[in-house]
């Protein structure tokens, strides 16, 4: 018979056993790796990992469209420049002209007040339409099924 689901002595001497202060203690390089301290770690709130690991999320991210950014501008005066350095271009070709301003990302930071309504608008609009498509979908599949009904 079975041991119902029991650890035999051989499978019990391979689990690991973790305590929680061993846990704590591989968590703490990381926690300080995101600007927390070592005293916030061990004896602040303990809610404040949270904050430290999602200000690590959004610092990640901004630096990952930063560079993102930074590849667009290399792009561009590559894809600018490109005329001029092909072999056979033709004397006395010119490169685009650098672009005349920056790039300028619109996200929430950068919209105004009035941008940040007709976003808003714009999306109630758009959820209106597609609830009118959605029923008249329905609508129409709805006729005719009652249409074939009333032939047959």
């Amino acid at each position: 018979m079975g041991d119902c689901g029991l650890i035999s002595k051989e499978e019990k001497s391979r689990v690991e056993s973790i305590t929680l202060k061993q846990t704590f203690e591989e968590q703490c390089p990381i926690y300080i790796s995101y600007g927390m301290t070592y005293d916030e770690f061990w004896n602040k709130d303990p809610y404040r990992v949270k904050y430290y690991r999602e200000a690590a999320l959004l610092k990640l991210e901004r630096t990952d469209e930063e560079c993102w950014m930074q590849g667009v501008y290399v792009y561009d005066a590559l894809c600018r420049v490109s005329p001029i350095l092909h072999a056979f271009s033709k004397s006395g070709t010119k490169p685009l002209p650098y672009a005349e301003k920056p790039y300028v990302v619109n996200t929430d930071i950068t919209k105004t007040k009035e941008e940040k309504k007709k976003d808003k608008e714009k999306e109630k609009e758009n959820a209106i339409l597609s609830a009118r498509v959605q029923f008249d979908h329905w609508m129409n599949a709805t006729n005719k099924h009652f249409d074939k009904e009333k032939e047959g």
